[in-house]
């Protein structure tokens, strides 16, 4: 009797979820061997422009991987599946936010791996930002993996305010350099380059009281990371902090989008541009006013 061996799904339809798995993985191999460099050298070897610039670098590298290029931010996904959907988004979500909570778990391994004997000099209690243990040395080393919040704010509230905003801005921008009908005739390099300088505008604005998560992957997979290595206290750290930057880009990002596609997008496939036009009585698709309207 013959046995039939199931047949492994083809590198043709694993590529997305492996794109979003690598790109995520680069991304925090980058971005928090970065923040690693600078915070372990006493930024002898790194300031904070250039956090901003290689967290900037490293998603603009990313979206090279495939074409579409992988979002490596559940946020995003999510936000796009909701708002500009179709049926390939709906059936690869889970598979692609699977990949990207994996890809930055395993690239958070890898920074400590590469940081490990730097990590115990600099911080051989290792701390966490907020935590119960004290290092005499203010050190806190597990801020190298997640974000965590400004000793300044007085809630969480704050902060959710702050990544909010910033998920707002990162989706708005993704949007408008992504709008072909928009831009496309007026494009001067590849919208690679424009990323790079949407991210290096969002660190530089609004990312030193949170770290700017604005990515759940981001935070949660190098969280979940380094509980290994600091205990469970990084979960419960600064009033269980860690539900901020895993739930409030998603609806920062959210916000971004209906806002764009509200105003600004006039292309299809919108569920928010074809709501905005049925309760305008636009039957044509366009919103904005001819000369003899006037």
């Amino acid at each position: 009797m013959a046995i039939r061996v199931p047949r492994l799904p083809s590198r043709r339809a694993m590529k997305p979820y492996i794109a979003e798995f690598l790109g995520t993985a680069l991304l925090i191999v980058i971005g928090d061997g970065v923040v690693a460099q600078c915070l372990l050298s006493d930024y002898t070897y790194g300031t904070w422009l250039s956090i901003n610039i290689a967290w900037a670098a490293a998603v603009s590298l990313s979206s090279f991987l495939s074409d579409p290029s992988p979002t490596i931010n559940p946020a995003v996904s999510i936000t796009n599946a909701f708002l500009r959907p179709s049926p390939a988004q709906w059936r690869q979500l889970p598979g692609k936010l699977l990949a990207q909570f994996l890809g930055a778990f395993i690239g958070a391994a890898l920074v400590y791996l590469e940081y490990y004997s730097a990590i115990r000099a600099w911080d051989p209690e290792y701390t966490i930002p907020g935590g119960s243990i004290l290092s005499p040395r203010g050190h806190h080393s597990a801020g190298i993996f997640a974000t965590y919040p400004s000793a300044a704010y007085s809630s969480n509230w704050e902060a959710a305010l702050q990544e909010g905003l910033g998920s707002a801005v990162l989706m708005f921008g993704c949007l408008s350099i992504g709008d072909a009908g928009a831009n496309g005739p007026r494009r001067f390099a590849a919208p690679q380059l424009s990323m790079f300088l949407l991210l290096v505008a969002i660190g530089a604005a609004l990312g030193w009281q949170t770290g700017y998560a604005v990515n759940p992957a981001r935070d949660f997979g190098p969280r979940l990371f380094s509980a290994i290595v600091y205990g469970k206290e990084v979960f419960t750290a600064a009033g269980y902090y860690f539900l901020v930057p895993l739930f409030v880009p998603v609806v920062g990002c959210l916000v971004g989008a209906v806002t764009y596609d509200a105003f600004l997008f006039e292309g299809e496939g919108s569920v928010v541009t074809e709501a905005v036009e049925r309760m305008g009585g636009q039957g044509d698709g366009s919103l904005r006013l001819e000369d003899d309207e006037y």
